[in-house]
């Protein structure tokens, strides 16, 4: 049954005067495009990173809280530095879908808390409020998650920092809990813990009574359409088999291979039913309502299950790095980066990077000390979790190191021809690039995992479903030509927010994981 036109609402957290206020809004902008408007519209072009005018925006997806699968993906903003724009963060786990239920478009964290004891806040149906835990400060991130779901209840969402984003490391990065399990939580890539630092905020912690029952239009055709896109996305070799059957894993052997990677020795269908370990229960998603499930479903014992699809990325770093291929390791090592609440990859690219220019040859010993001195924050460790932009900085004249320092996603655009056989709608001057990028953000902004990527932008129906699901949730029409302008809007506008911060020219961000996406649309 349709009900009346929806409309959201942005919370806005003064965290130095401890205020609290709610403002209503339509939908002319959701996810990633709210995020940057509000960033725009409230922070100066040179506003620094680590400044009480800077600000953290975070924002469900549209269609997280309803039942559209693989939809539980939080987008999180803030502005990079003096001479950049803004930097997004994409998080899986509990927090998106809680966050929409409650009919929150977006948390907007203002100013700067004070005090000894670092905020936690709790949203749920009662409001808001600010909260001092005892004994909270410095935890590492598995006694903050025990802390927090002790007291404010076990079924909460839970995002935060760990020691790292206390100390402002740049390395440092945001935590966030999965679906009652093992693992219970995993750090997200794209640092921005040492904001979450500076601003005082130790944890967000979200409860809510009803779940997947956000305001919508229509409710009844938003679930008969959501079974319709779940089809789409579990049909699809690479989501239906590759990523459930293999795990994340999956994503390496693209980078390597592209859409040429062997499916036929795997058998995926074994792999996606559910095991019974004792009583030892393995998440198997990332996200509720996931229906990939590349991070555990794989997995057939509590000793071969992945701490998160970073895990593997970090498997392939470590040998490529260093020649480690101990499987426990990079267990133990994910684990502990994620404790300190590190960026577990970039700081193997950290430490990669300084070993060379130190002639040190790594090992798992030297990755030790090093994590030991990111831990015990010395000045060593203090280099190290200022990440390989930090570090060659203090080594400008060693130019023969520069390619070692991280670089935007979007630096490798001009090694591939990306041909997209199935695009069905045709914007003036759209390349198969500028589609993929449009595509992407659309995604992204509904708060779909990206892994789907490859079912929705191979599926001719996909973008007029999608269309159909905007209306049902909000009660208002977009065409599936409006849905991607939208993309390529929030683009333009994010590029020209960062040329009014940067001296030099300004590029779009796209996610990191376009560089998969890169090799399986290359036309050779």
């Amino acid at each position: 049954m349709e009900g009346s036109v929806i409309m959201g609402k942005i919370v806005y957290i003064d965290l130095t005067e401890g205020k609290i206020i709610e403002k209503e809004k339509d939908f002319t902008d959701y996810g990633r495009g709210l995020v940057t408007r509000i960033i725009r519209e409230e922070v100066p072009p040179k506003t620094d990173r680590l400044e009480d005018e800077n600000i953290i925006v975070l924002a469900p997806g549209l269609f997280s809280g309803t039942l559209a699968p693989s939809t539980g993906r939080l987008i999180v903003g803030t502005k990079r530095s003096k001479d950049e724009g803004i930097q997004f963060s994409n998080l899986a786990g509990t927090i998106s879908q809680k966050l929409a239920s409650l009919n929150i478009d977006a948390l907007v964290l203002m100013g700067k808390g004070t005090g000894d004891i670092p905020i936690t806040i709790l949203v749920e149906d009662e409001g808001v409020s600010l909260n001092r835990v005892q004994d909270i400060k410095g935890l590492e991130v598995s006694p903050t998650i025990d802390k927090v779901s002790n007291l404010f209840g076990k079924k909460c969402g839970i995002i935060g920092i760990g020691p790292a984003g206390e100390n402002l490391l740049p390395i440092s990065t945001l935590f966030s809990t999965y679906p009652e399990g093992n693992p219970s939580f995993y750090c997200a890539r794209n640092s921005i813990g040492d904001v979450f630092g500076y601003k005082g905020i130790k944890a967000i912690c979200v409860k809510t009574k009803n779940h997947f029952h956000g305001p919508q239009y229509d409710e009844n055709r938003m679930k008969d359409i959501s079974k319709k896109v779940s089809r789409i996305i579990i049909d699809h070799p690479i989501c239906g088999e590759a990523l459930p059957g293999l795990g994340s894993i999956t994503l390496m052997k693209m980078l390597k291979d592209g859409k040429n990677i062997d499916l036929s020795q795997m058998d995926c269908k074994e792999n996606k039913k559910d095991t019974i370990v004792s009583d030892f229960k393995i998440n198997k998603t990332c996200s509720p309502l996931c229906v990939i499930g590349c991070l555990n479903r794989h997995a057939k014992t509590d000793e071969d299950y992945y701490t998160s699809p970073a895990e593997s990325e970090a498997f392939a770093a470590l040998n490529e790095a260093f020649g480690i291929d101990d499987e426990q390791y990079v267990r133990d090592f994910t684990k502990r980066c994620f404790e300190l609440g590190i960026d577990c990859i970039e700081f193997i690219f950290s430490a990669s990077l300084y070993f060379s220019l130190q002639g040190i040859k790594g090992s798992i010993y030297e990755m030790d000390k090093a994590l030991d001195e990111v831990e015990n924050l010395t000045l060593l460790g203090r280099v190290l979790g200022s990440k390989t932009t930090g570090i060659y900085t203090l080594f400008r004249d060693k130019d023969e190191y520069k390619s070692m320092v991280t670089k935007p996603s979007i630096s490798e655009e001009d090694n591939f021809n990306i041909d997209i056989q199935s695009k069905t709608i045709d914007l003036p001057n759209l390349s198969d690039l500028d589609y993929l990028y449009a595509y992407m953000m659309a995604l992204e902004s509904f708060g779909f995992c990206l892994f789907s990527s490859f079912a929705f932008i191979e599926n001719e129906e996909a973008l007029t479903l999608l269309s159909k699901m905007y209306y049902y949730k909000t009660g208002t029409k977009a065409s599936e030509k409006d849905i991607l302008e939208y993309a390529l809007e929030t683009l333009e506008v994010e590029k020209k927010y960062e040329e009014e911060a940067k001296i030099e020219s300004a590029d779009k961000s796209i996610p990191e994981f376009v560089k998969v996406l890169y090799r399986y649309f290359h036309k050779n």
